[in-house]
């Protein structure tokens, strides 16, 4: 009977430990995005839809968009990244219940087309987050590493 009290505790506080939001996913997702553009004045925008982003993600978890520089590392959004000594490009993000924006912005509003751009998204849970109280998530390697995504 100890036993079967004992695998009970184990086997509760193990389905316990991972707790799951409304679509079944545990605190932490990531996802790749390969993008186009649609121009608007003077900024191009770049939408992803994603469902896992919900209002108690935006009231109390984390969104966080990560662009790839094409050598195989990414870049943590939002970034003024110089092209010049007198020209730039900023790519910001915005959140909302079912998805992000993502936003490029040339310093003269002149924007070019970046063309087809990769993203990733990592959503964290307040739960999450608790979990990974001192994890830098501007840094995308130590993301990575410490989530094993």
């Amino acid at each position: 009977m100890k036993r079967i009290l004992f695998l009970s505790v184990v086997l509760g506080a193990l389905f316990n430990s991972c707790s799951k939001d409304k679509y079944g996913n545990t605190d932490i997702s990531s996802d790749t995005y390969v993008l186009g553009w649609t121009f608007v004045d003077p900024s191009y925008k770049a939408v992803i839809s994603e469902p896992l982003i919900n209002q108690d993600i935006i009231d109390n978890g984390a969104v966080m968009v990560y662009k790839s520089n094409g050598n195989g590392g990414w870049v943590a959004l939002p970034c003024t990244l110089p092209i010049d000594a007198t020209y730039a490009s900023t790519y910001s993000f915005v959140i909302y219940d079912g998805g992000v924006t993502v936003w490029k912005t040339d310093t003269d509003l002149l924007t070019l087309d970046p063309g087809v751009t990769t993203f990733k998204v990592v959503i964290l849970s307040q739960h999450g987050l608790i979990q990974h109280p001192n994890l830098d998530l501007t840094d995308y390697d130590a993301v990575e590493k410490e989530l094993n995504l």
